[in-house]
């Protein structure tokens, strides 16, 4: 079970029993915490919706009801009775003209409203807040095996892992409009996260560098696909890129 299949099961039902689905919650450290953390929400949920309902509440409807109907009882007959209905003809047409509007309305919504792209950069800083809580803390002590098993897909491989520093994650992720290769690297300041971008997703490339003020990044466009570096801010990025890209070799 890939990386994807897994967490669509895991968030329509973390107590999910499918042997393949246990299987692959087993093989993960970051996926049995990730489950755990997924569970626990959902206890919390279960918990807040157990609220106790007040004394007399059902009585209390009951006899809302039963004045609203005597309301309305006595409105009808205070209020004189409608005009009689507009002949057939008229409803047909009232009712040709609606579902002209509604199909145009329709149609409109799906009218491109503009030629503007996401930007990597953008992406990439909200994928690594999104993905903190699951990767935070895990070491899967990651070898060059796995990460050319993972990279395999994007056209790419490593020659070696020497100067990259300790991996302590790898797989794929869902990256905007496709998947994505993520990794994380222990820095000298903190986890440093990349993405294997394949050229193809629809995303805009501004500067090299950016940064929010809490985190910095670097991007490359390589042969096959663009090259996202993250790291805190301090942490440096260009020996690492430049190191990765020695190392780096494509099959594309």
């Amino acid at each position: 079970m890939d990386e994807l299949e897994f967490r669509r099961q895991a968030l329509a039902n973390p107590y999910e029993s499918n042997p393949a689905f246990l299987a692959a919650m087993q093989a993960s450290a970051a996926r049995r915490k990730w489950v755990e953390e997924l569970k626990a929400g959902e206890q919390e949920l279960v918990q807040a919706l157990k609220v106790p309902l007040p004394d007399g509440l059902a009585q209390r409807i009951l006899l809302r009801q039963a004045l609203d109907r005597s309301d309305e009882e006595a409105a009808a007959r205070l209020i004189p009775p409608l005009a009689p209905p507009a002949p057939q003809g008229r409803w047909r047409q009232l009712a040709i003209a609606a579902s002209v509007a509604f199909l145009l309305g329709l149609s409109t919504r799906w009218l491109p409203l503009g030629e503007s792209r996401p930007d990597l950069s953008a992406v990439a800083l909200a994928h690594v807040y999104g993905e903190q809580s699951f990767t935070q803390g895990v070491d899967e002590r990651v070898s060059l095996d796995s990460v050319n098993a993972k990279m395999e897909k994007y056209g790419a491989r490593l020659t070696s892992m020497a100067g990259l520093g300790h991996i302590t994650y790898v797989n794929h992720c869902s990256f905007y409009q496709g998947p994505a290769l993520h990794m994380e690297i222990q820095g000298s300041k903190g986890p440093i996260t990349l993405f294997l971008v394949p050229r193809h997703v629809p995303l805009e490339i501004g500067r090299d560098d950016f940064s929010d003020g809490r985190l910095q990044g670097e991007i490359m466009e390589l042969k096959g696909a663009n090259l996202v570096l993250i790291g805190p801010m301090g942490e440096p990025l260009k020996p690492l890129a430049d190191q990765l890209q020695k190392e780096m070799h494509w099959n594309i």
